[in-house]
């Protein structure tokens, strides 16, 4: 086989190798729901005008909080593992050293739960978290 041929494999098993990451990734994200509009209790976002309020009141999301809520409100009810939301929200394997999940979903409650008497933003001790308006149990 000459130099050549060889190099145009490896270039042809390289693209083969960046296609399978691209495709793992897109199945990982959630299928296109039909509206724009997200709700949970008095929580509601506009995915298209990327708004958020609670109560009616707006509330400043960084890029990264929006898109942590908007895979909560994508499950509401649901316990997300910290694994499934590093996932779907950053897009790769999560290392489960890090306390990355855990600061922004701190910092989510505050912007989300803060001055309301109930709290939608819930923690299933060794699972994960969970969005709902239900009382928790």
């Amino acid at each position: 086989m000459s130099r050549g041929m060889a190099t145009r494999r490896w270039n042809g098993l390289a693209l083969l190798a960046e296609l399978l990451a691209r495709i793992r990734a897109l199945s990982r994200r959630e299928p296109a729901l039909i509206g724009t509009e997200l709700q949970v209790g008095d929580l509601v976002m506009d995915t298209a005008t990327r708004q958020v309020t609670r109560g009616g009141v707006p509330i400043e999301l960084t890029s990264t909080e929006f898109a942590l809520l908007e895979h909560l409100m994508r499950h509401p009810n649901q316990v997300l593992s910290r694994t499934v939301i590093a996932e779907h929200v950053w897009n790769y394997d999560f290392d489960n050293v890090t306390n990355v999940i855990d600061v922004h979903v701190k910092n989510l409650r505050k912007k989300i739960d803060e001055g309301f008497e109930s709290k939608l933003i819930n923690t299933v001790r060794g699972a994960g978290y969970r969005l709902s308006d239900r009382t928790a149990g």
